[in-house]
């Protein structure tokens, strides 16, 4: 999710490798173990049903979790079509069947999903009340990395199983120890320093400290910095013990890590441990979260062009087909979710609206509903650029986090950055304009998801209306429905 899944689905129309990584090989447990406080084998067995239930593992490797299958992995795929080259056999074969220009759009869209944290052996390295805490209101952590982590629908319970499932495969308690006593101010300033004189500030941000490199310096340094966490977070993360271990051995903690180990005395990494944990990380005072205003496209907007820059880009890789493999978390469910019932890929779809499961009915997402001032999915986009105040903070501009707004349903894109002004302006001025519908065929007859799928005028070809797909097919849709939903699937066999 600078920032929802560019281009996961299209790996089914083009083939190719994007089997996910392999998983790590399972820790040996023993069905009682006197270092964690209970049952091991329950524990994991009710954390990895939970991890697989909520689909943790289209985006994370975890343990032994088998990973999400093609096409359900994100990052395995996207790094696929990122790294293609014209000279790569699988690329000439794309090309040839969908032409090269597709595989230029995507390639060019894909910036996330690429690189997310491995959370393999999770308890080893983070304290299992972080853990909880994180869970119950996920946010950013990682000042360079633009995704950020889903608001997903882990209940209490659920998040007691997967902070235990952690501590049980770690075999590490599940009450994590204290913080250590509060340091002298003495030891504080010398963590400081010693954190200025390592370079840790290459990679890392510890609120809006000076360490010696700018934004634009991270930012330059993406490879290495992505996944580089803003250190204030740190003290509450680790113990000051495992802080040290990091520091001085990072792979003995994870083997995945590409932090250098530190060569520091025992005393100063207890100083920087001091730092890290009580060390001021001179914050800027807490936003106020409200919803933008709208400002709609100053020209007349059609739908080739929502498709092209909004939901063709973005919004389709959760609301999904239902002849699809994968009919998405946004339609038939995922992550959690029951689903909305919403595919968007077509303008026949996206008039067909969503369903409201409280009151068993469907409505459309292009009318102002509810007494709100915009179209729900103008809502859902604004509801995004709110929580980003808060989930996507960039380096040093970091600042007390705001609370979540009250019980509102999830932003879209779910984790991804905020849709821009223009953006958002290009769907409202479409709304502004009577939803008119595409003018001509496009996409590929026998394709069921990416962006090649067919689309086309339907009957009723103009407004913002609820209306259900019709009974008598258009002739542009029955040129891949006769063909069978296996079809597209040919190139994974």
């Amino acid at each position: 999710m600078r920032r929802l899944l560019v281009a996961l689905f299209a790996a089914i129309a083009f083939g190719g490798n994007c089997d996910p990584p392999e998983p790590v090989k399972p820790v040996p447990d023993a069905a009682i173990d006197p270092h964690f406080a209970g049952d091991r084998t329950a524990a994991i067995a009710a954390g990895k049903a939970t991890i697989e239930h909520h689909q943790c593992t289209r985006c994370h490797t975890i343990d032994d979790i088998a990973p999400g299958p093609r096409p359900l992995h994100c990052t395995s795929c996207h790094e696929f079509l990122k790294g293609l080259k014209p000279s790569d056999r699988q690329y000439k074969e794309i090309a040839s069947k969908y032409g090269e220009p597709i595989i230029e759009r995507y390639q060019r869209n894909i910036w996330h999903l690429r690189q997310v944290p491995n959370l393999t052996q999770l308890g080893k390295r983070l304290r299992p009340d972080w853990i909880a805490i994180f869970l119950r209101e996920p946010f950013d952590v990682r000042p360079v990395l633009t995704e950020s982590m889903i608001r997903h629908k882990l209940s209490e319970d659920d998040i007691q199983k997967v902070v235990r499932y952690f501590a049980a495969i770690a075999d590490v308690p599940v009450d994590a120890p204290p913080r250590t006593d509060r340091a002298k101010e003495s030891q504080i300033y010398a963590g400081r320093s010693l954190l200025l004189e390592k370079g840790c500030g290459k990679c890392h941000t510890f609120g809006n400290v000076p360490f010696g490199s700018t934004r634009a310096d991270l930012e330059a340094a993406y490879g290495t910095t992505l996944l580089a966490p803003n250190l204030r977070f740190t003290g509450a993360r680790m113990t000051g013990e495992t802080i040290v271990q990091w520091m001085k051995n990072p792979q003995s903690i994870s083997k995945t890590s590409t932090m250098p180990a530190q060569q520091l005395t025992d005393d100063e990494a207890w100083k920087i441990v001091a730092f890290l944990q009580y060390g001021d990380p001179e914050l800027g005072p807490t936003p106020e979260l409200r919803l933008p205003d709208v400002h709609p496209h100053p020209n007349p907007v059609a739908w080739e062009e929502v498709k092209e820059r909004v939901t063709g880009r973005i919004c389709v890789h959760c609301h999904m087909n239902d002849y699809e493999k994968d009919k998405g978390p946004g339609n038939k469910g995922g992550f959690g979710y029951a689903g909305a019932n919403m595919a968007i890929r077509t303008y026949e779809t996206m008039v067909w609206g969503a369903e409201d499961k409280e009151k068993g009915e469907r409505y459309s997402i292009l009318v102002p509903r509810n007494g709100e001032p915009y179209a729900p999915i103008v809502m859902a986009m604004l509801r995004r650029r709110v929580e980003a105040v808060r989930d996507q903070v960039a380096p040093f501009e970091d600042h007390d986090r705001p609370d979540y707004p009250a019980k509102w349903m999830p932003g879209m894109p779910l984790g991804l950055p905020a849709m821009s002004d223009e953006e958002i302006g290009i769907v409202q001025r479409w709304i502004l304009d009577g939803c008119p519908g595409p003018t001509k065929v496009s996409g590929m007859a026998g394709i069921y998801d990416g962006f090649l799928v067919p689309d086309g005028p339907i009957a009723k070809n103009k407004g913002c209306e609820l209306r259900p797909p019709s009974k008598q097919r258009p002739e542009w849709a029955q040129l891949t429905e006769k063909k069978g939903a296996e079809s597209a699937l040919e190139p994974l066999k």
